[in-house]
């Protein structure tokens, strides 16, 4: 097993779908500096320019140094050397010591206030940290207001004043016992109460249970957030609203102090549940958004008012990366406890601090908040060696960040409709790009809000050999964070590539931008989980579907052959086929069911319906081979999600196209109660079922032999039992291995005609007529199964077809492309992705339609067809003026045909 194969089957088969998706499924071998080496397939891995890789994703901000920073690899081989140990709890460890000192003295520089440094592994470890020391903390506070409380209330029956009342204060006038009991009650209250925790919008601290709880958003399900301490949300940042958000929940208790004379007094004072309140100076992961001076200044009136400790988490923003040692120092603002993490670790280790002012520190917190992996020599030695590079990168962090950010800025102006900002500092910045509005359906639901990030994530990699992501939260904004040894050179690689990928978004030039996902991936493929959902509501009340007189019905397709990705989204039209396809099955299962277009459709009657296309997004081959291998399921639900959306734009019918009705079993597995739902069969059934009749009635005993190719499916066995009391002789034509079911559906045409059953297409040489309608993605029929002087039809109602091409063109053959409808009057809707001549519609499409003109007719096609429903379709049809079509081989114009006219076309093109 290769290493894709195992990091999917193993590791994370999540993003490894993704990465496949997407064509971010790289190996990188090596790093140095900011560049990476990529491995190449067969796992040879060069080191010419052609391959090195320029990582501006800096591992999300731990690579301030680059990879594999000469002095602190030194650093890690003197620890190699000297063999350290890596375990030795339960005794003073220098490394850590001395890294704490420095850290402290690194931020006293800046508040000069001394620090309490704990040492862990992440930044989601040190966020977990500074929750719980916070809770203490709070626990701790209240636990000493109790008791001062509490010797309050013995003075005062000690001193034989305890029903005196309070002289001044709030509560004059009430007893003293009286006073501080009620107090004694509500700070009890409090203390059992969970304490709250306060974040900003769009903040970011991680993904553990409590830093999860702070993260908002992180583009994470809602089934995966995991409750974790009482939160609540800052959505407002004007200061304002940000220093009296929480006053409701502060709870006012009198205390009593008595003077030199004995007397009584009262004295307002406040508790408040919360703990702490958190803060990035700059939010990473929302976009790189810088939070304001002045709300951080309220954040700390706010923590203030509340008793509570401020938490600035500097984990991806901090350690000199925005060019101060801390990004919140421009602010003026001083926080109680800091977060450090990702470049503390230059690049090698695995290490985070929290920083706790000396004032606030519970000293306690330190024996009992243990880590095996903390304090270890090794991280602590390399930390202390970053924080010596941060200071001697500091100026030329200034220098190269303004360079890029300004270079970027320039790309910017130049194309302000692909690039919405460029924001943040030093070398933490982001640029947003605005969502692009495609014409085709198809790939506006490609280039969505969480796709489009990445999409130029992939052409950046493989075209400009230039490694970005998006951040988590803002899937539009690309992170920019290269090290701080990033050379003019790059700068101008990277504003380049933006540009390039600016100027594509610009003119439209999606085929090119997304070209890289045309590559034939490797590796097979999985689908993703089935998440289950609420149902999206149907609208309600008259005319919910539309407008009141004009009902609306859904019709699912997906895509019959890769090669009509064109049609459906005409901006790749440059694309070859073999391009569409390795497209098609990189981005298997990663779209939504999504709506096309609407057309409203008239009968010859006067009736309206408003049609609305539903993309389901598999090809016919994706389906069977899904089918193959087992994923079924994956494919029904595709398709339920589809009717749920047809459902929830207010169809009041459903009709299932092409193979989206053969993965539901027939439609069987639609479960609906208040919509009709239909593979609409029956109409194409109903419109080769007029030809066939015809044609046979007016053949000789000797030309009444028909082959049929697809008898056990559903179209095909309603076919053969149709057609049977009119031919003299027919047999069912299945793939090896299909007897026994072929025999089944013999039996029931024994009394009929002469029927027999064959496995092998060359049956079908002595057959004059033949029917076909497989599930197959490839034609099936070929020239030499057919009859090679004798005249012969060929009525092919499969999508894809069944015929090979090449059929087309023999001189004896007419092949009739069955089950296509033609509109009444003058009426050519297009709908992206049937390839059919103007007003004419595949029957499943029209009998949908048909069934939305009359709300009381029940679908004659929801599970296995059956003679009467495929007539009740006719005449359905007929009604409405809604003709047969036949597409002749040898004339491809368009017929529409009544019964009674169809004799004479067919002495026209078969002579």
């Amino acid at each position: 097993m290769n290493a894709d194969s195992a990091f999917a089957r193993y590791a994370r088969p999540e993003f490894a779908r993704l990465f496949r998706a997407l064509h971010l499924d790289v190996t990188y071998r090596a790093g140095q500096g900011d560049h990476l080496t990529r491995e190449l397939p067969g796992g040879d891995a060069g080191t010419e320019a052609g391959e090195q890789i320029l990582d501006l994703v800096g591992g999300a901000g731990s690579s301030l140094f680059g990879h594999n920073h000469p002095e602190l690899v030194e650093v890690a081989r003197r620890c190699f050397d000297e063999q350290l140990p890596f375990n030795a709890q339960g005794s003073i460890r220098p490394g850590a010591a001395e890294l704490a000192r420095r850290l402290s003295e690194a931020v006293e520089a800046t508040t000069g206030a001394s620090y309490v440094v704990t040492l862990g592994c992440t930044g989601a470890d040190a966020v977990e940290s500074a929750v719980k020391h916070a809770t203490v903390e709070h626990r701790r506070r209240l636990g000493a207001l109790q008791e001062e409380f509490e010797r309050s209330l013995r003075r005062v029956r000690r001193d034989g004043i305890a029903d005196a009342p309070c002289a001044s204060g709030p509560a004059a006038g009430s007893p003293c016992a009286e006073v501080l009991g009620e107090a004694l009650d509500r700070i009890a209250g409090m203390r059992r109460r969970d304490p709250v925790f306060v974040s900003l919008r769009d903040a970011f601290h991680g993904k553990t249970t409590a830093a999860g709880t702070l993260t908002h958003g992180g583009n994470v399900p809602e089934d995966l957030h995991v409750p974790g301490p009482q939160h609540r949300r800052l959505h407002a940042w004007t200061p304002h609203e940000v220093v009296t958000a929480f006053d409701a929940e502060r709870v006012l208790v009198h205390s009593v102090t008595v003077d030199a004379a004995g007397v009584p007094h009262s004295a307002v004072r406040y508790l408040s549940p919360v703990a702490a309140c958190f803060a990035e100076p700059i939010q990473g992961e929302s976009g790189v958004h810088e939070v304001p001076a002045e709300t951080l200044a309220a954040l700390r009136e706010l923590a203030d008012r509340h008793g509570a400790a401020l938490v600035f988490d500097e984990i991806q923003c901090g350690m000199g990366r925005t060019g101060t040692f801390l990004a919140s120092e421009p602010s003026g603002v001083v926080a109680d406890y800091y977060l450090f993490s990702k470049s503390l670790g230059g690049g090698l280790a695995k290490v985070s601090a929290l920083l706790v002012a000396d004032d606030r520190y519970v000293p306690e917190f330190g024996r009992h908040h243990t880590s095996t992996f903390a304090d270890d020599e090794f991280s602590s030695r390399i930390a202390t060696a970053a924080l010596d590079l941060s200071l001697v990168c500091r100026d030329r962090i200034v220098e190269v960040g303004t360079m890029l950010r300004d270079r970027l800025a320039q790309v910017a102006a130049r194309w302000p409709d692909a690039i919405a900002e460029v924001r943040g500092r030093g070398l933490l910045l982001g640029v947003e790009f605005s969502l692009p509005r495609p014409e085709s359906g198809l790939l506006r639901e490609v280039f969505d809000s969480e796709s489009l990030g990445y999409l130029i994530a992939g052409r950046m990699l493989h075209t400009h050999r230039i490694r970005v992501i998006p951040t988590l939260s803002a899937p539009t904004t690309i992170r920019v964070q290269p090290s701080a040894l990033i050379e003019p050179a790059d700068v101008d690689r990277v504003a380049a590539a933006f540009d390039d990928v600016a100027g594509l978004l610009s003119r439209g030039d999606y085929a090119t931008l997304i070209e890289h996902l045309t590559v034939p991936a490797d590796g097979g493929w999985q689908p993703r989980q089935h998440v289950p959902l609420p149902r999206r509501d149907r609208p309600a009340g008259p005319g919910a579907g539309g407008s009141a007189d004009v009902p609306r019905v859904a019709f699912l397709a997906n895509l019959d052959v890769p090669s009509k990705l064109w049609s459906m989204a005409p901006e790749l039209a440059g694309w070859s086929d073999e391009q569409c396809a390795a497209a098609l099955d990189r981005m298997q299962g990663e779209l939504d069911p999504f709506e096309v277009v609407r057309h409203r459709i008239t009968s010859e009657t006067r009736g309206i319906v408003e049609v609305v296309m539903v993309a389901v997004p598999f090809t016919a081959a994706q389906a069977n081979a899904a089918l193959r291998e087992g994923q079924g399921p994956w494919l029904r639900r595709t398709v339920l999600d589809a009717v749920e959306l047809g459902v929830s734009l207010g169809a009041e019918v459903v009709g299932l196209g092409g193979h989206t009705s053969i993965v539901t079993n027939a439609a069987r597995d639609v479960v609906e109660s208040d919509i009709r739902v239909t593979s609409g069969n029956s109409l194409t059934a109903a419109c080769a079922y007029d030809l066939l009749r015809l044609k046979l009635a007016e053949s000789g005993p000797g030309e009444r032999r028909v082959g049929l190719v697809g008898g056990i499916g559903n179209i095909g066995s309603v076919m053969a039992e149709l057609i049977a009391p009119h031919c003299a002789s027919m047999v069912l034509v299945g793939r090896p291995g299909s007897a026994r079911r072929l025999a089944t559906v013999a039996d029931r045409l024994t009394e009929l005609t002469d029927v027999s059953i064959a496995d092998d297409l060359e049956a079908l040489r002595d057959c004059p007529i033949v029917v076909s309608a497989t599930n197959s993605s490839e034609p099936v029929i070929m020239p030499h199964h057919l009859a090679g002087d004798e005249k012969v039809l060929v009525c092919d109602l499969a999508v894809p077809g069944d015929v090979h091409p090449a059929v087309a063109g023999l001189p004896n053959v007419t092949l009739v492309s069955g089950g296509r409808i033609q509109l009444p009057g003058v009426q050519t809707p297009h709908f992206p992705g049937i390839t059919l001549p103007p007003g004419i519609l595949y029957s499943c499409l029209a009998e949908t339609v048909l069934l939305g003109l009359e709300p009381t007719t029940p679908s004659p096609s929801y599970g296995g067809l059956t003679s009467g429903g495929v007539l009740a379709a006719r005449d359905l049809a007929m009604r409405h003026g809604f003709h047969p079509a036949r597409i002749v081989s040898d004339d491809i114009s368009v017929r529409p045909w009544t019964v009674d006219q169809f004799s004479s076309a067919l002495e026209e093109n078969i002579g």
